[in-house]
C-alpha cells in the first residue's frame, strides 16, 4: 500500500470555487515548507474542495511560471497574461527568490 500525504492549505474563496468547478487546475505556491513537502499523488484540502496532485513543476519565479503555464488555469478570472501576473504578485509577496515557485497541477476528487 502506498501512503499519500494529505495537506490543508488556504486559498482565496473565488479560487476555491474555480477549483471545485475545474477552471483552476494549477495551484501556485512558494517553494518553502510545507508546500515543498507535497508530492505527486498527495491530497490537498481547502475549505470546501479536495484535490489530488497530478504533477508538480518548479520555476525560478512567477514570470517563468506564466511563460510555461496557461495563465487561465492559474488565475481563471484574468483576461490577460499580464493581469494574471499582477494578481499573483498580490498573492505571493514574499520569498519568491531564491526558493522559487511551485505549480501543482491538480484535479478535483470530489
Amino acid at each position: 500500500m502506498t501512503f499519500r500525504a494529505s495537506f490543508h492549505f488556504d486559498v482565496k474563496p473565488e479560487w476555491e470555487k474555480d477549483i471545485r468547478e475545474g477552471r483552476k487546475t494549477i495551484d501556485v505556491r512558494t517553494n518553502v515548507q510545507p508546500y515543498a513537502d507535497v508530492n505527486k499523488g498527495d491530497v490537498i484540502r481547502y475549505r470546501s474542495a479536495k484535490v489530488k496532485v497530478k504533477k508538480i513543476r518548479a520555476y525560478p519565479g512567477l514570470s517563468d511560471l506564466l511563460a510555461h503555464e496557461d495563465y487561465r488555469k492559474v488565475v481563471p478570472e484574468a483576461k490577460s497574461h499580464q493581469e494574471a501576473l499582477q494578481r499573483l504578485l498580490k498573492e505571493i509577496t514574499h520569498m519568491e527568490p531564491p526558493h522559487g515557485i511551485l505549480a501543482f497541477e491538480i484535479e478535483s476528487v470530489e
